[in-house]
């Protein structure tokens, strides 16, 4: 645990862990010691993603690697052989999440607030794309500051507003079906820190939860992994809180009386 750079910002790290569920419930379990310790004494833990636009939001950043199970490799992510220094497999998990990121949204930045935090410079990413060591794009390829070896992928547009059971799962379904397909991981992303300019190549992200949500709908992959009952529950339990005319004052109050 450290202090961030917004006003009375903390961050907490937790352990990896290659159980999934596991993970989840430590992330649960995290928030609620984090809010009970805080009226313990006499303070609110607030995880609201953007509490003023003047100042840094809250992220619930998400870090991914590959292990061959059997092998006697730790990490089979890094491969020095390739241009990007990514194995194939690593690459293929990558650009499965990029292929659906617009839509995934709906799940890692599911509400109005969530998306105040989202855009150039606010270490989250706004463009569709990966870079190394880059904090202004959604998917960042973590290195070993010594080695300079590719070790893990960060996944940044993620907060703590998301079912993180149901994100996760979203995650994971996106990247195994790129690993599946063996897509090929695009360039990397150029010039991230800045807006994607009219003539660019460079792709936006959906601006909106509703934008998001209308991608949902005809995502199949998405749509076939929660089921016609929870994608129908979800997109209008969702959409409902697209609706939000709240304003930002609103929504840290709320979030302030519920803590």
């Amino acid at each position: 645990i450290h202090a961030e750079s917004g006003p009375g910002q903390l961050e907490v790290v937790l352990s990896y862990s290659s159980n999934v569920m596991q993970l989840a419930d430590d992330v649960v379990l995290a928030r609620e010691t984090i809010t009970a310790c805080a009226k313990k004494h006499g303070m609110k833990a607030l995880f609201l993603p953007k509490t003023s636009m003047t100042t840094a939001g809250n992220g619930l950043h998400l870090h991914f690697s590959l292990r061959d199970v059997g092998s006697s490799v730790d990490n089979s992510f890094p491969d020095l052989t390739q241009p990007t220094g990514i194995s194939l497999r690593g690459g293929s998990f990558i650009e499965g999440i990029l292929d659906h990121l617009p839509s995934l949204l709906s799940f890692s930045i599911p509400t109005v607030n969530s998306f105040r935090r989202v855009g150039p410079g606010c270490w989250t990413g706004s463009i569709l794309g990966w870079s190394t060591e880059d904090k202004e794009v959604p998917i960042r390829v973590c290195a070993d500051l010594s080695t300079g070896k590719s070790t893990n992928v960060e996944f940044k547009l993620a907060d703590a507003m998301a079912n993180i059971y149901l994100e996760l799962a979203m995650i994971l379904a996106a990247g195994m079906n790129g690993m599946v397909n063996g897509t090929i991981l695009r360039p990397m992303a150029t010039g991230a820190t800045s807006e994607p300019q009219p003539n660019s190549s460079q792709e936006s992200l959906p601006q909106s939860l509703q934008e998001s949500l209308d991608l949902l709908k005809k995502n199949n992959l998405f749509l076939s992994v929660l089921g016609p009952e929870l994608s129908t529950a979800y997109i209008a339990v969702r959409e409902a809180e697209a609706q939000s005319q709240k304003t930002l004052e609103e929504e840290v109050m709320d979030a302030f009386n519920k803590a």
